[in-house]
C-alpha cells in the first residue's frame, strides 16, 4: 500500500488541489446584484410620466449618451458624458453614476430613441440609481432631436391595480352546482385486426 501511495502522490494530490481551487473560487466570488425594485415598483416606473424628460427641460441635468462611442465622437450634445450600453456596468461608469447620485444630480439617458435607453434605465434603477430619467425621443447621428411617433399618443394598457388585488378563490360548491354541466370521456374499444400494420 505504501508503495502505491508513494508512486501515485501526484495523481492523488490533484483531486485535493481541485477541491481547494473550487473552495477558493467560491469564497472569493464577486458579489451578486441586489435588486432594489420589486415588480410593483417596476410597473410604477413604466407608468410614471415623470421618468420622461422633454428636450426643453434638460437644463441643469447631466446627459448620459448611451450610443456607441463612434456615434458620440461624430456629434453629441454639449456636456454629455458617453457611457455606451456595453460599458454601463464597468467600474468607471458605476463611479460616474455613484457621483451623480451622491451630488443629488439628475441624469438623463439619451439614445437614438427611447427604446434604446429604456432597458439601461431599468437596469440602473434596479441597482438603486433613483436619479435617472429618460429623454423623451432621441438623438439622430447628426445630433438632431428626433421625437418618437407614438410618444405623444401612447397610453399604457397595464392596470397596476390588478397586480395588487387579492386573488379570488373559486368556491367548491359553485363548481358542483347542477347548472355546471360535467362532461365525461367514454373509452371506445376497437376490435383487433388480423392483418398487418403497426
Amino acid at each position: 500500500m505504501d508503495r502505491f501511495l508513494n508512486s501515485n502522490k501526484l495523481w492523488l494530490g490533484l483531486p485535493a488541489l481541485a477541491v481547494v481551487i473550487i473552495l477558493l473560487a467560491y469564497l472569493f466570488r464577486p458579489d451578486s446584484l441586489n435588486y432594489k425594485l420589486n415588480v410593483g415598483d417596476s410597473l410604477k416606473v413604466v407608468n410614471d410620466p415623470s421618468v420622461l424628460v422633454e428636450i426643453k427641460d434638460l437644463a441643469g441635468k447631466q446627459l448620459i449618451d448611451i450610443r456607441p462611442e463612434e456615434v458620440y465622437l461624430k456629434c453629441h450634445p454639449e456636456g454629455a458624458i458617453n457611457l455606451p450600453v456595453r460599458q454601463l456596468l464597468d467600474e468607471e461608469s458605476l463611479e460616474t453614476f455613484d457621483e451623480l447620485l451622491e451630488d443629488n444630480k439628475t441624469a438623463v439617458l439619451v439614445g437614438n430613441n427611447e427604446l434604446q435607453a429604456t432597458s439601461p434605465l431599468f437596469l440602473l434603477r434596479q441597482m438603486g440609481y433613483t436619479n435617472l430619467k429618460l429623454l423623451k425621443g432621441g438623438l439622430s447621428a447628426t445630433n438632431e432631436f428626433v421625437a418618437t411617433d407614438l410618444v405623444a399618443t401612447e397610453v399604457s394598457v397595464i392596470d397596476t391595480a390588478v397586480l395588487h388585488a387579492k386573488p379570488v378563490l373559486i368556491n367548491q360548491t359553485e363548481t358542483n352546482s347542477p347548472s355546471v354541466k360535467k362532461e365525461s370521456i367514454k373509452p371506445v374499444k376497437k376490435e383487433v385486426s388480423a392483418g398487418g400494420g403497426c
